[in-house]
């Protein structure tokens, strides 16, 4: 009995040592993806899921006009499950080089540009048909958004960017919203940008003062 006490409040306080190094250490910045075991001990371990799935598509455009699926002929990479190594990257830094390495290990025409499509969908899509008929009433219609993301060159360089959909949403969301507008349009900025740096505290004052008052007027 006294040994078991003794292995209980062992765990207990090797398991609040490594609770504390955790949080600590995700507080302060340190060594966050230098093992695998940090992953446990963080708070927001599933902080960066989202509702949506995600897939990368590379086209190329050849010089007379032909579309060719930017993929390596020898095969794809999928380090987890069946989902290539090229759809994990959803900021694109490895794109580039991803273009680079198969461009210049296949035979094709001059390619002008290539094409990164960003291609999303709900995930409740992907459970299997019997879950989907015990959990959702109704049909199975997925659908898909697509998202230019970049225009690159043969060699890889980044000729145009565009936001992601989810960035892309947003900005939609808040143009086309005239409440939003409005609000943006009778606000006040924290500092006046009206101001210049070479007038005078006294003459700044005024303008501010100014400023707001034309703004009341109009309101």
């Amino acid at each position: 009995m006294q040994l078991r006490r003794w292995l209980s409040g062992l765990f207990i306080v090797s398991y609040l040592c490594c609770l504390t190094w955790g949080v600590t250490a995700h507080s302060l910045k340190y060594g966050l993806q230098g093992n695998t075991l940090s992953y446990f001990v963080v708070w927001d371990m599933f902080c960066g899921w989202q509702a949506f799935d995600n897939r990368t598509h590379i086209i190329a455009e050849g010089r007379s006009g032909q579309y060719y699926d930017v993929r390596p002929p020898w095969g794809e990479f999928t380090p987890f499950g069946n989902v290539p190594r090229v759809h994990y990257d959803v900021s694109n830094n490895l794109i580039p080089k991803h273009i680079t390495n198969v461009l210049s290990h296949t035979t094709h025409e001059p390619i002008a540009r290539v094409y990164v499509v960003q291609e999303i969908w709900a995930k409740q899509y992907n459970v299997p048909e019997p879950l989907w008929a015990k959990y959702f009433d109704e049909p199975r219609d997925k659908t898909s958004y697509f998202n230019v993301r970049a225009v690159l060159s043969e060699r890889g360089a980044v000729l145009n960017s565009y936001p992601d959909w989810f960035d892309q949403q947003t900005l939609i969301a808040v143009s086309d919203n005239p409440r939003l507008q409005l609000a943006a349009q009778r606000a006040v900025p924290f500092y006046n940008t009206f101001i210049k740096p070479s007038q005078g505290a006294e003459s700044a004052s005024r303008t501010f003062q100014s400023t707001q008052s034309s703004e009341l007027n109009s309101n």
